[in-house]
């Protein structure tokens, strides 16, 4: 047999055989490099073997470690279609996922400290590390259990301003997507929690909440608007009244004493107190926002059921309302309903109060799936008060008729309303001239069918 295959290797330096247990080549006194035994393909083997078997949480692993958030925060829109983006992710340990909320600038929120009196318990003892009694029972509860939990911890955060609070783990693989839709569907409900302005979320249960207020401003702001609203309520809703007048009452208060926040809106410049009951109830200035979320608080005063709606309206996205009255849901938009007339004042109107789905979205927009069904109009303005037309001649004798009572202003509708149908100025004229009146002053909405009618 050839010493080749003998236990000899072959140098590299000089090309001598040398045995397979030299240090040295005998000739060239060059290093031998031993040859690799069979450990190594044992261990490689071993290696893609663990892999097989633990390849569902390796690639849960890798999907959370680089779990990047995949929708914005939807807490109502700004009236100019502001939608904040979702804040950038950046790689930390426990994985962290990023939600901004409304008025958002996008910034990444800083890692803190816990104190005790703003971060509860972590679920870990400070010294040791070790698993607390809180943590432990966390664990024990199920998946219900833990969502009913998640919702009790983030609204009692959110009602006291706090920055952070420890989340029992859901152990999904969206856990971010879910705490997230919790905390929107939470600031939707509630319009006393204020100036949210986003969230961090960590894979280990760990929510840091971020305001635009400090918390001393925030709570303060909550108790001003608290007062001023039992303040309005006693002061609008008489003893006696049904809901369709507690809430006529509220959205002519709302109206009548709040001017939309164009100035600021169109210069970019928004202030924070804008999107809140706060804007409207305490400073009398806001948008679309903080004009559905007073709305929600008063109607709250009065238990009288209502939701944030919050879609797109004329091409913005937008937040208005909808309204239980005897179990039957129906729209109603304030923002809409205190236009901006030319030479900038502002009137009352009651186009938008208590439509049926199939009315309103002639100019809004809305996940019809995620809101009750609106389909009755018994408790609209107009149909509840008489004022609706179905011609030229009922359009004339209501317009005379109102003329004969001396009222200075009369609101109606014509049904099924078309503009080619019906000549506005004209049937206005014959009425005025009829009365002996020198003139009529009007406006009609044509999307609705809705004119205005002022006597000079």
């Amino acid at each position: 047999m050839s010493y080749r295959y003998a236990g000899f290797r072959q140098c590299q330096r000089c090309g001598s055989y040398i045995p397979i247990n030299w240090k040295h080549c005998g000739r060239c006194g060059h290093p031998a490099k031993r040859r690799s035994g069979g450990w190594g393909w044992a261990f490689f083997v071993l290696l893609v073997f663990a892999a097989f078997l633990y390849r569902a949480q390796i690639a849960q692993w890798v999907q959370g470690r680089f779990m990047i958030p995949d929708r914005e925060d939807v807490t109502p829109g700004k009236t100019a279609g502001q939608i904040p983006a979702a804040e950038p992710f950046r790689p930390e340990t426990p994985e962290t996922s990023f939600r901004a909320g409304n008025n958002s600038t996008a910034e990444p929120v800083a890692s803190s400290g816990l104190s005790p009196d703003m971060a509860g318990d972590t679920g870990l003892d400070r010294k040791t590390g070790a698993m607390t009694g809180e943590r432990k029972e966390a664990t024990s509860l199920t998946y219900g259990q833990k969502i009913e939990r998640i919702h009790t911890l983030i609204r009692e955060a959110l009602k006291d301003a706090r920055e952070q609070v420890s989340l029992p783990v859901l152990g999904t693989e969206n856990d971010s997507e879910i705490i997230f839709d919790i905390i929107e569907q939470i600031v939707l409900e509630d319009p006393e929690i204020m100036f949210y302005e986003g969230c961090r979320y960590r894979s280990d249960g760990q929510l840091t909440l971020r305001y635009s207020k400090s918390r001393d401003e925030v709570l303060s702001a909550v108790q001003a608007t608290s007062q001023r609203a039992d303040e309005i309520i006693a002061a609008i809703i008489e003893p006696g009244m049904t809901d369709f007048e507690k809430e006529l009452a509220i959205h002519d208060y709302i109206v009548n004493n709040c001017r939309y926040d164009i100035e600021n809106q169109r210069k970019g410049s928004t202030p924070p107190e804008a999107y809140t009951a706060y804007g409207v109830l305490v400073n009398g200035s806001a948008v679309c926002e903080g004009y559905a979320k007073a709305m929600k608080l008063l109607l709250d005063r009065v238990n009288i059921r209502s939701l944030v709606v919050v879609g797109y309206s004329k091409g913005n996205a937008h937040a208005w309302n909808m309204v239980c009255l005897d179990g039957q849901y129906y729209h109603v938009d304030t923002t809409w309903d205190d236009p901006v007339m030319a030479g900038g004042s502002q009137v009352l109107t009651h186009v938008y109060f208590n439509l049926a789905d199939h009315e309103i979205q002639k100019d809004h927009s809305w996940d019809k799936a995620a809101y009750p069904q609106c389909v009755d109009t018994l408790y609209n303005y107009y149909h509840y008060y008489g004022l609706t037309v179905a011609s030229p001649d009922e359009f004339s004798g209501l317009v005379g008729a109102a003329v004969a009572d001396g009222r200075d202003h009369l609101s109606l509708r014509i049904l099924d309303y078309d503009t080619g149908g019906y000549d506005i100025p004209r049937l206005i004229q014959n009425t005025a001239n009829a009365r002996g009146i020198r003139g009529l002053t009007y406006s009609v909405n044509d999307a609705y069918g809705v004119v205005d009618i002022w006597v000079r």
